[in-house]
């Protein structure tokens, strides 16, 4: 770990965000294929009731998910900044308080998500066929979100501090754990839902001991003392500030593209379909373009608290080129192939055509909203999480009512539909091109005095 504090800090930028880059592409890609592959076996074995219970329950999960990823977010900020101004006492302050405030949250969710799952699926007209195994899996996940908490937030310290590969290692263990578990569960026990809300818990629990082992080494740069709990109140405020906006922002994301989908499914069970099977392509695609904002924010927050501000700069600049680079090409490669891409899944023309119709659009220019993402990510690394968050509420989620519900019935193309992605991006960057730049030169300033 000290080695990547040490070239985040002095060390040659473009090859530092390169290096910390392609461990969070790494995990992010291996756990959608993970997430593949664990449908894959309880299709093998259940019908589509099972399937689609732990489908449904999804959603809410995500949305629940992004609510305790905010806090973690902040605090791995938060940590950060305190590493880079070389107070690591501060800095074991900031994560046990993380640690602290995670569990005792996520205890509260698990009794609020107990004994509401049912009420809150209903809310999603969630099938009455498929209810009562929705409902067992929604339970089996908020009894494990303690777990799923505090690997979420021991991750986000790990990060903090530069490393992004041990994160990387632990999901493919937690991920090849949790399999192993799922299939034990239900080729030999035939658990069904309750089989796959078991192994996410196993899983979970792995991620834990293992960040728990690595952050209570002697050498480590956050060390947990638990014979020393601590909650320091102005620690959790910073932590609040950065990861409420977070959380907010990605909840914001999720709202926003449920809205597109009911005006795609307005075009009949082909266009939803195809527009299914582009959307587990774009996802992928999602995973790997923003791994360069995920990178940059604790390469950012710690040279912002060893007011490095010039580093901060060229960080910006460099993982932008990273991302284009990375977007561009592998957005025109899905493309050039979405058509061989999309056969994959199904053998209908009609939904081949449908799929390749979102894929050419949003593939191709997914690496501006990847640049969005980095800007976003700076932003916050300098304490600034409010403007990503009013972007993302105007651009992401506003605008694509207005653009559903006002501009879309009068032009009913899909293609015209997509356009709102990559408008959304461009205003947004635009937006918040003209907050970073007085921002970092008002740091700058700062330090000259």
């Amino acid at each position: 770990m000290k080695t990547s504090n040490d070239n985040i800090l002095s060390g040659p930028i473009t090859k530092t965000l390169i290096l910390m880059t392609f461990p969070v592409i790494l995990m992010n890609v291996t756990q959608s294929l993970y997430g593949l592959v664990d449908m894959a076996i309880l299709k093998s074995y259940y019908n589509d009731t099972i399937v689609g219970a732990v489908g449904t329950s999804g959603i809410l999960m995500v949305l629940c998910s992004n609510m305790l990823t905010g806090v973690a977010a902040g605090a791995s900020v938060v940590v950060a900044k305190h590493l880079g101004a070389k107070n690591n006492h501060a800095a074991n302050r900031a994560s046990m308080t993380s640690l602290v405030f995670t569990t005792i949250s996520s205890i509260l969710f698990l009794i609020v998500g107990v004994i509401f799952a049912e009420k809150f699926l209903m809310m999603t007209n969630c099938p009455e066929t498929i209810l009562p195994y929705a409902t067992k899996y929604f339970k089996l996940y908020f009894i494990g979100v303690p777990l799923t908490a505090i690997a979420s937030t021991l991750l986000s310290v790990i990060r903090a501090t530069g490393d992004t590969k041990t994160p990387f290692y632990f999901s493919l263990i937690s991920g090849g754990v949790k399999i192993i578990a799922l299939y034990i569960f239900t080729a030999f026990f035939d658990m069904n839902v309750i089989g796959a809300g078991l192994s996410s818990i196993i899983a979970n629990f792995s991620t834990s001991v293992l960040s728990l082992v690595v952050l209570m080494k002697k050498d480590s740069m956050i060390k947990l003392d638990f014979s020393h709990i601590v909650f320091d109140m102005k620690e959790f405020k910073s932590m609040l500030y950065i990861g409420i906006p977070t959380g907010l922002q990605t909840s914001l994301y999720s709202f926003a593209n449920v809205v597109i989908s009911s005006a795609v499914n307005t075009f009949g069970a082909d266009a939803t379909t195809g527009v299914s099977i582009a959307n587990q392509f774009d996802g992928i695609m999602y995973q790997i373009i923003h791994a360069p904002s995920l990178a940059v924010i604790p390469f950012v927050s710690q040279n912002v608290g060893a007011k490095n501000f010039d580093r901060v700069k060229k960080a910006f600049l460099s993982s932008t080129l990273i991302t284009i680079v990375i977007g561009a090409g592998l957005g025109t490669l899905s493309a050039i192939f979405s058509g061989e891409l999309s056969a994959t899944m199904t053998k209908s023309p009609e939904v081949i055509a449908y799929s390749m119709q979102k894929m050419v659009i949003i593939s191709s220019t997914y690496f501006i909203c990847g640049i969005n993402e980095v800007l976003s990510g700076v932003l916050r690394g300098i304490g600034k999480p409010i403007p990503p968050t009013v972007c993302t509420l105007i651009y992401m989620c506003l605008l694509r009512l207005l653009w559903v519900y006002a501009i879309f019935p009068l032009f009913p193309n899909l293609t015209f539909l997509y356009t709102v992605w990559p408008l959304g991006w461009v205003l947004s960057i635009i937006t918040l091109l003209f907050i970073y730049f007085p921002t970092i030169k008002r740091l700058q300033n700062q330090k000259s005095y």
